[in-house]
C-alpha cells in the first residue's frame, strides 16, 4: 500500500501533491486522471496514484507492466494554459525530473527518446505525457509515469526479465516508494519554471545522442540517427540524410 500522508510529509511544492487520489487497483492512472478532468474533479497539480495498475499503456499503443506493490505508477494533473512550444517541453522536462530523483536515490540513469527510463543500460521506467489543444494552446495535460522501484528479478515476467530493471536491483538496497514519488514531483514542479534549460539537461541525460533510434508516431515506424533536441522540445531526427522533427507529446 502506498501512504499518501507519506507523499505528503516529504513534498517541498507550492501546489503540485496537495491532492493526491489514491486506488489501490487501477486500469490505468492516466485513464483515471482523464476521467476526472472530464467530470471536473480533478486540480491542477493533483496526483493520481496506484499500488497495481494492470492496463497501463506506453507511447505507441505499448503495454506497460508494473509489479503491484513494487513500483510506481502515476499521473500528474495540469489544468493551466500553456503555449504549444511549452507544452513540449513539458516532457522534457518530465524526463529530466526523473532522472534527478533516480540520481538522488544513488542511480546512474540515462534517458533515451521519447519516454524511456534506463539503468545499466536496462528499462526501469517511462513517461507518457497527452494532452488537449485548443487554437495552438495547450490547457489540459497528463503526465503519467512509470517506474520500476523495489522488483528483483523474479518479479519481471520471462520476456523482459533481460531488458528490465529496477531501482533496488541497480542500488542494492530498496527504496520507500512514497519518498521517491515526493522527491520527483518537487523537481517537476521546479521544473516547470525553468523549461528552457531542461532541454540541455536532458540531452546530458540522453544515452543515444548521434546514435541511431527506433520509434513509432501517428502509427509509422520510423528508424534514424537521433540528433538532438531543439528550442521547441521536437526530436531532430536524420532519415535519409534530411533532418525530421517528431514531439514528444501526444496531442489531440
Amino acid at each position: 500500500m502506498i501512504f499518501t500522508n507519506l507523499i505528503k510529509t516529504n513534498l517541498r511544492t507550492k501546489q503540485f501533491g496537495k491532492d493526491i487520489e489514491y486506488y489501490q487497483r487501477l486500469k490505468s492512472t492516466n485513464r483515471q486522471a482523464w476521467e476526472l478532468i472530464q467530470v471536473d474533479k480533478a486540480k491542477h497539480g493533483m496526483i493520481i496514484i496506484t499500488d497495481n495498475q494492470f492496463d497501463g499503456k506506453g507511447r505507441g499503443g505499448n503495454t506497460w507492466f508494473m509489479s503491484p506493490s513494487k513500483g510506481i505508477a502515476m499521473s500528474i494533473i495540469l489544468i493551466k494554459k500553456f503555449s504549444l512550444n511549452d507544452a513540449l517541453l513539458i516532457p522534457i522536462a518530465a524526463g529530466v525530473a526523473v532522472a534527478k530523483t533516480l540520481s538522488y536515490r544513488g542511480g546512474n540513469p540515462k534517458l533515451k527518446w521519447p519516454n524511456d527510463i534506463l539503468l545499466n543500460k536496462k528499462k526501469c521506467g517511462g513517461i507518457l505525457c497527452e494532452s488537449k489543444i485548443s487554437n495552438h494552446i495547450v490547457k489540459k495535460m497528463v503526465i503519467g509515469i512509470g517506474l520500476n522501484i523495489n522488483e528483483s528479478i523474479a518479479d519481471f515476467p520471462k520476456s523482459i526479465n533481460k531488458s528490465a530493471t529496477s531501482l533496488a536491483i541497480e542500488t542494492k538496497h530498496p527504496n520507500q516508494r512514497e519518498l521517491v514519488c515526493a522527491i520527483f514531483i518537487t523537481y517537476f514542479e521546479q521544473l516547470l519554471d525553468h523549461l528552457d534549460s531542461c532541454i540541455k539537461d536532458w540531452l546530458s541525460y540522453c544515452v543515444h545522442l548521434d546514435k541511431p533510434v527506433s520509434f513509432s508516431y501517428n502509427g509509422s515506424n520510423y528508424c534514424g540517427i537521433f540528433k538532438g533536441i531543439d528550442h521547441s522540445g521536437h526530436a531532430l531526427i536524420e532519415i535519409d540524410r534530411k533532418e525530421k522533427l517528431f514531439p514528444s507529446i501526444l496531442i489531440n
